[in-house]
């Protein structure tokens, strides 16, 4: 990523609070092992706080210091153990069975599919939900470099044995209030393990 682009998510994390975790994360966490876990593009830390709190060891690695540097005061607040990296994940060095689990949303670099399985140990656990193409039409996301075609994730968590998958429309709050209405996304999202 370029400097631009680091000054880019700088501001936007920025004096801001780390957030609220994605639903299918929270449906998740009960059947995640615990042990070291890695949140990829991890931002503020919603993920990470709510990995640390289930009482895993957590790297943290993000691009933008200012990320970094809020997911640290709330981890520390909270005195949890929350290990941040400053680093492009393009550059991370991901050993082999590393983690116990991989958590990836939000994100999207292909590439990094293979890294991901060799760094889990078996019996490890990649939770991966981001966009689906649908979100090009009436999301903040356009570019399909950052949107998974139909099925796309599926394929490229080939080798692991997926235990929950699902593509769709994702409704967060309560679909029947009228006012304000509920807000959407076009999501793919897995939970799958590393039998072998």
């Amino acid at each position: 990523m370029s400097p631009t682009g680091r000054v880019k998510w700088d501001r936007r994390h920025q004096g801001e609070l780390p957030g609220k975790p994605e639903p299918f994360v929270i449906e998740m966490l009960p059947r995640l092992p615990r042990g070291l876990a890695l949140d990829v593009a991890a931002g503020r830390g919603r993920h990470s706080l709510l990995l640390a709190r289930a009482g895993m060891r957590v790297i943290a690695v993000d691009y933008s210091i200012a990320g970094i540097r809020v997911l640290l005061d709330a981890a520390r607040s909270e005195g949890l153990v929350v290990s941040p990296v400053v680093a492009d994940m393009t550059g991370f060095p991901f050993g082999q069975e590393r983690f116990d689990v991989i958590l990836n949303v939000n994100f999207l670099e292909r590439g990094l599919l293979p890294d991901f399985k060799r760094a889990l140990k078996v019996g490890g656990a990649l939770l991966f939900d981001t966009f689906l193409i649908d979100e090009a039409r009436e999301g903040h996301l356009r570019n399909p470099l950052h949107l998974l075609g139909h099925g796309e994730l599926r394929a490229l968590l080939d080798g692991l044995d997926i235990v929950e998958y699902r593509e769709g429309l994702t409704i967060y709050g309560d679909p029947t209030r009228a006012e304000p209405p509920s807000p959407r996304a076009w999501r793919a999202s897995a939970l799958a393990f590393r039998r072998r």
